[in-house]
């Protein structure tokens, strides 16, 4: 019993026996092609199909771009067959297909296959049916392929406004930050205020600048320091717990962690406020929001838990890809993609996990130095 015999019920041989499966096949040719060779080059002419009996192959498509000089289409495994546009028309070959590693194939002539499906027209139905899948497969490619473009183009786009926004905004923000400190020369006992205007001005132009880095694809290295994580979080009530005030919101930090930990206090306070944000939008104007911290196996984890609404179950898969936004008309979609960004720059993770019956949990993991 050989190998074509034995899949019988896998691609191009599927529905037929062994014995019929064998009445045609036992006097083919066979071919050996070691891992890395090319078994059909792009835009030659043939005239046979492959059956694939052991091994993998790959399917490639050549580009223009010396960059990129060609495409992977698929990876084809044992039972699966290629090469069949050449016994369909005569035009050249569309694609290339090289040895992923030590392959055995059957040829299998045009005649051949032609004989075959005069005598099982299952055969010509199950080849209708691998090149229907192919091109499912393409489609779908060429699908993702576009939503890349878009997406690519649209993130240029936000870049070109970052860029003028922040030089637009420089001279406004000197000027606010110039005042603020002269109104606590004039006025020593408003430094409270003076400082809260200097702090959320400094916010205004970090997040201009982290959305033109996320559009250009910046990888920004994180200026690790030395964090007290009550100052860290007392500094981060303060910097946001006036957005609270009127609403009935219970907002509650409980920090685990007594010792030092050591993370990007910008980057982070970032990242926090943003969840913050989201929350208390998605909540309306009462609920609870918690943040803990644990530290456990040299690792960090800050939790942010809410008991809103929670993350559609539309939008949950992708919920960190750019441009991804439920009900926020004026979202622009980066927030929860930045957030991600910025805690990957400290190879760390953030991960979203649904509460029950209600409520979202977000877990922000951040390796620590070695003590």
């Amino acid at each position: 019993m050989n190998e074509v015999a034995n899949a019988e019920h896998v691609g191009l041989f599927y529905g037929l026996s062994e014995a019929e499966v064998d009445k045609y096949t036992k006097d083919l040719i066979r071919i050996k092609i070691p891992k890395g060779e090319p078994i059909i080059l792009e835009h030659t002419h043939g005239d046979s199909l492959f059956y694939i009996c052991k091994g993998k192959v790959e399917i490639n498509k050549g580009l223009s771009s010396p960059e990129t000089p060609f495409a992977q289409l698929s990876i084809l495994e044992p039972g699966d067959s290629f090469g069949e546009m050449s016994i369909i028309n005569d035009a050249p070959r569309s694609a290339s297909v090289v040895a992923l590693e030590d392959v055995e194939l059957l040829v299998i002539p045009r005649e051949v296959f032609l004989d075959i499906s005069f005598d099982y027209p299952m055969v010509m139905f199950n080849l209708i049916r691998t090149i229907s899948g192919r091109l499912r497969s393409t489609n779908d490619k060429f699908v993702d392929l576009m939503n890349q473009m878009i997406s690519k183009n649209r993130l240029e786009a936000i870049g070109m406004a970052a860029s003028k926004i922040i030089h637009d905004l420089k001279t406004p923000l000197t000027v606010i930050v110039l005042t603020a400190q002269l109104l606590e020369n004039i006025y020593p006992n408003s430094s409270e205020f003076t400082d809260s205007i200097i702090k959320q001005t400094k916010i205004v132009d970090q997040l201009v600048r982290e959305i033109l880095d996320f559009a250009k694809g910046n990888e920004g290295e994180p200026l690790i320091q030395k964090i007290d994580l009550d100052e860290f979080f007392k500094d981060i009530k303060s910097t946001y717990g006036t957005s609270m005030q009127g609403r009935n919101i219970d907002f509650v930090i409980e920090n685990n962690v007594r010792d030092y930990v050591h993370f990007d206090e910008t980057k982070i306070k970032r990242v926090i406020l943003n969840l913050l944000k989201n929350s208390t939008e998605a909540m309306g104007d009462s609920g609870e929001i918690k943040i803990t911290t644990n530290f456990s196996s040299n690792w960090l984890q800050i939790s942010l838990i809410d008991n809103g609404p929670g993350i559609s179950d539309k939008i949950k898969d992708n919920l960190f890809k750019p441009f991804v936004s439920d009900g926020k008309p004026n979202g622009t979609g980066l927030g929860l993609a930045i957030c991600k960004k910025l805690v990957q720059e400290h190879k760390g993770r953030l991960e979203y996990i649904p509460v029950k019956p209600h409520g979202s949990r977000f877990d922000i993991r951040i390796p620590q130095i070695a003590k």
